[in-house]
């Protein structure tokens, strides 16, 4: 791409008129056209990369057929391979010296490398005010992230098939390297009977057969560990029929005085969703696929909603959940499987939701953040605490993928403690 960008833009001549030697200002002029080359080449470079995974990002938050999202993919990533190729090649194909400025392949690779360095430019721009949004200090009111160093005990072993062990030898990969993010979050809405309640949220756990299932239970005891007045998932749990019996030893060991509430994610809905739910329900576990409960915490009332859109069922109908008290009770809790149901959440006055699906990025660059999330908003929910209106939403890093790389993102398990906002 760089190659291509370099030899789209002709030379030009720049004499500021300040400049009194002639090669000094030839000099300065060389100097100047070079920066702007470079320049030039990294927002394209950007661009040329972003736009193709934008429409990676928006293919997975749609709800169609899965061969064709996979197949839809797969295009887009040969595409984005292909393209840079394609225009050296073509540049190659001309000659400068006969060639027209107006002729139609040179028209062709100059536009599409300034398209890409303006969408690279206006990318960086969205980016930085998205981060913005994210863990607002109004709402997220103290942060902590302990590592855990379960790792160790957790060889390579635990990586099976081909693809995932070449995974494992990627230098840097974080897979096991489990976090507890502690989170103190404002409730704007909080009644005093459910000041410091302390819900634990974990989601995506994708159990495919890559990852063994000694993984899924270490993550399961750390859960517990923690003591936390309820747990939440919210989906993405079992991809592969063969997995089903792992549920027993890991989810379903999961304890929690006032309960454990559970989602399924569109991963879910590979296998047969009837069956995961019957083995989790077995287990103690209570399913929200697209209901609502009321429950008794600390003498008051809770409602806990699940909804599974645009993958699963319909949503919970909540027109005869009661309206606050002037108590500011009940207590709302929304299970979302993807933060684009964040509007759903806030139409519904909930107080507290919780998403996954985003993986936080899964791969985090440096200054640039996370680059793919399959949401419609691309990357502006990839993880964190984000709030509209009297509506808190917390969205999960998740505890592992399809495909188990994590570089710069490591799996998190969050402890969320609610405070009055």
């Amino acid at each position: 791409m760089a190659l291509v960008l370099l030899a789209s833009v002709q030379p030009i001549s720049i004499k500021p008129p300040f400049l009194k030697d002639q090669n000094q200002g030839s000099d300065v002029s060389s100097l100047f056209l070079i920066g702007f080359l470079i320049g030039l080449v990294l927002l394209a470079t950007l661009g040329h990369g972003y736009w193709w995974v934008d429409v990676v990002n928006r293919l997975h938050a749609w709800p169609g057929p899965r061969k064709l999202v996979d197949g839809a993919t797969m295009l887009c990533m040969f595409t984005f391979l292909a393209v840079p190729v394609l225009v050296v090649a073509t540049w190659n194909q001309l000659d400068l010296t006969t060639v027209h400025s107006s002729h139609p392949k040179l028209l062709w690779l100059r536009s599409y490398v300034f398209l890409c360095a303006i969408w690279g430019f206006f990318k960086l721009i969205i980016c930085g005010v998205n981060s913005l949004g994210r863990d607002d200090p109004r709402t997220l009111l103290q942060g902590r992230q302990e590592n855990l160093n379960i790792a160790l005990p957790l060889s390579k072993d635990e990586f099976h098939g081909k693809f995932s062990q070449l995974l494992a030898k990627v230098p840097g990969n974080q897979v096991f390297q489990l976090t507890v993010d502690h989170k103190r979050l404002a409730i704007p809405r909080l009644s005093a009977h459910h000041e410091g309640l302390k819900i634990a949220h974990i989601s995506d756990l994708h159990m495919t057969g890559r990852i063994g299932p000694k993984w899924y239970e270490v993550v399961a005891e750390q859960v517990n560990q923690l003591q936390a007045d309820a747990i939440v998932i919210t989906g993405d749990l079992v991809e592969q029929e063969a997995c089903w019996p792992w549920l027993a030893d890991s989810l379903g060991r999961l304890r929690a005085k006032q309960g454990v509430f559970f989602i399924m994610g569109n991963h879910d809905f590979y296998v047969d969703t009837d069956r995961t739910r019957q083995l989790l329900r077995d287990q103690g576990l209570t399913c929200l696929s697209g209901c609502w409960i009321e429950k008794d915490w600390n003498g008051a009332p809770v409602i806990l909603a699940g909804n599974e859109r645009p993958w699963g069922p319909q949503v919970a109908d909540l027109s005869a959940v009661p309206s606050k008290d002037s108590e500011q009770l009940p207590l709302k809790l929304m299970l979302l499987h993807t933060p684009d149901q964040f509007n759903w959440a806030c139409d519904q006055e909930a107080d507290l939701a919780f998403a996954g699906h985003t993986h936080g990025g899964q791969i985090r660059f440096p200054l640039l953040g996370p680059i793919a999330c399959p949401s419609n908003y691309g990357t502006r929910y990839a993880c964190g605490v984000f709030r509209r209106r009297s509506t808190v939403m917390h969205v999960t890093r998740g505890i592992c993928g399809k495909t188990p790389l994590r570089l710069n993102c490591p799996p998190e398990i969050a402890l969320l403690e609610l405070a009055a906002g």
